[in-house]
């Protein structure tokens, strides 16, 4: 087949590139496309060989039935409806399509879901800095990107439908992101747009998992970017912004061009209006080589560029100290075993065992059956304690009084054990109860909730955020499988989200902690596989060295056991 990426970049030689007579010429321009009126172009469909595109505005009578005989690789719909939706299956951009293609122009390839858009970018981006310029971005945009061909190279801009994206994106996405940062020249810039719902991780297969891991795996970099073309712009058109956190950031700074008052008022309202993400670390004023030719968008910006940065700067040091994992091969044929011989839903002791299993810090616990047996695991784990009780029933173990914190005495531990027992007898009296578990009772720190979870697609995504802070956060998810290098972004996409002054510079909990984490959840989901429904740690809490975090509740769901599969 002719290849019509080739034809609309190369010309004649790649093939024929055909315009109908009714197409608008800000509809589709390309320097080797030929106008013909429809009945020509009906019969050089059926006659010639070597058709590569056709453009088309709204098909009838004999090219309708010409198109339907001899489909070409690419049928370009410039019109509002299309008449052979469901005929063909050969690629097919539109309706309202819009495609731009130039010779000698720029590394970028602008997308966009209407023409509108697409407009918008290109004016403000140049249309002399676009290669490509396309609307709506097409589902087989990918397949251009991803070939070894004339767009191999090209730096998407633009908006992509969160329906079209998928484990494909995901893996062009990790490896053109990190192939920008070895350049360090301009990487990828692609916002999803679509109705995004808060990701939902407590339901194994939930359709729009797959598609929502995808869009976080775009803003993996940046964070979510602000969906304007001056905001896109400056991501793709800034070099670098000096990150706050480094030492020589001042430096950088003090020699950087001063912003004009009327940029400064439009900075400080805009700080005000936006007091979460002004109050960000390094938001107090424009950063070095940050264009301030409208000082809304570079506000928008900004905070993009400084994640970016801070994600360069993790990416550097990673590669200098590699994030190693040491595993205890016999603790991990116990964690295995343990999830052979449990159920679907494992209790919070045996989810425990199988996380220590692949070298995860948890609680020092025991399980007691006894008032007594609670009080000497009690002494023997060290005070105070806490207690819980072990059911894979129980959800919100909290309100249904099977938690009781800060046991600093043998004689309050055999109390708290026959209060929980006497709570989920009255609260919960069908559910399964194994025991009670005594654990310590770990220090202050920030607590982050993590996990793993089965996607639509039958992959998995990881997701974290953090607990327990002022404003409620947003799940911040990555597709599996997780290399160091996205381990770490994720790591620090979470804790990005933390308001400060949760998060202030040298205080930072450092990402490498949880990203060592994920790793080891990996790790688990490639032993056991399709196996495993979801991981769930909540919360571990980031207490420092010696140990870094410690996992204080955990629950693993898997696909039941059917003798024969």
């Amino acid at each position: 087949m002719i290849d019509p990426l080739t034809a609309l970049l190369a010309g004649a030689a790649g093939g024929a590139v055909l315009v109908c007579d009714d197409v608008e010429g800000d509809a589709f321009s390309c320097p080797h496309g030929q106008r013909m009126e429809a009945r020509e172009l009906a019969r050089a469909l059926t006659e010639r060989d070597d058709v590569a595109v056709v453009v088309v505005d709204a098909p009838r009578g004999t090219l309708l039935r010409a198109l339907r005989r001899a489909p070409p690789p690419l049928l370009v719909i410039t019109g509002p409806s299309d008449p052979l939706a469901g005929d063909t299956k050969v690629p097919t951009l539109g309706p309202n399509a819009a495609l731009r293609v130039r010779e000698d122009a720029g590394p970028f390839l602008l997308c966009a879901t209407t023409r509108s858009e697409l407009a918008a970018l290109e004016r403000v981006i140049g249309s002399a800095r676009a290669r490509v310029a396309v609307s709506p971005t097409p589902a087989w945009l990918l397949r251009w990107l991803a070939a070894d061909g004339p767009l191999a190279r090209a730096i998407p801009l633009g908006y992509v439908g969160l329906d079209q994206l998928n484990d494909e994106w995901t893996r062009w996405y990790r490896d053109a992101a990190l192939a920008a940062i070895e350049r360090g020249g301009p990487h990828p810039v692609l916002v999803p747009l679509g109705h995004h719902d808060a990701p939902v991780v407590d339901r194994p297969f939930d359709e729009p998992l797959a598609a929502l891991a995808a869009a976080h795996n775009l803003e993996c970099l940046t964070g979510p970017v602000f969906p304007a073309p001056t905001v896109i712009s400056a991501l793709a058109t800034t070099r670098d912004v000096t990150d706050p956190r480094d030492a020589e950031a001042e430096d950088d700074d003090a020699d950087a061009e001063e912003p004009s008052e009327e940029a400064m008022a439009l900075w400080s309202q805009a700080r005000r209006a936006v007091p979460l993400l002004g109050s960000t670390v390094g938001m107090d004023r424009p950063r070095a080589g940050l264009p301030l030719t409208i000082p809304t968008a570079a506000f928008l910006a900004q905070r993009a560029l400084l994640r970016r940065a801070h994600a360069r700067a993790l990416l550097e040091q990673l590669r200098a100290e590699e994030l190693e994992l040491e595993m205890n091969e016999e603790l991990q044929t116990r964690a295995v075993e343990v999830l052979r011989s449990a159920g679907e839903a494992l209790s919070e002791h045996e989810s425990k065992v199988v996380l220590r299993g692949f070298g995860i810090e948890i609680t020092r616990q025991a399980v007691a059956s006894s008032a007594s047996g609670a009080a000497h695991f009690a002494e023997r784990i060290g005070f105070p304690v806490v207690l819980k009780a072990v059911s894979p029933d129980l959800r919100r173990k909290q309100e249904l009084g099977a938690v009781v914190l800060d046991q600093a005495t043998a004689a309050s531990v055999r109390r708290a054990y026959s209060q929980i027992i006497r709570n989920v007898e009255e609260h919960a009296p069908t559910a399964r109860l194994d025991g009670v578990l005594v654990a310590e009772q770990i220090g202050e720190g920030l607590e982050i909730e993590c996990g793993v979870i089965r996607t639509d697609d039958e992959g998995f995504a990881f997701y974290g955020r953090a607990v327990g802070v002022p404003a409620q956060q947003e799940f911040v998810l990555a597709p599996a499988p997780l290399r160091p290098e996205f381990a770490l972004l994720l790591a620090n996409a979470v804790l990005a989200q933390v308001p400060v002054p949760g998060l202030r510079r040298s205080a930072d909990p450092p990402p490498e902690l949880l990203a060592e984490l994920l790793l080891r959840l990996n790790a688990l989901v490639e032993a056991c596989g399709t196996r495993l429904l979801s991981v769930e740690l909540n919360p571990i809490r980031l207490v420092g060295p010696p140990r870094g975090y410690v996992t204080l509740d955990a629950r693993i769901v898997q696909q039941a056991h059917i003798d024969g599969l």
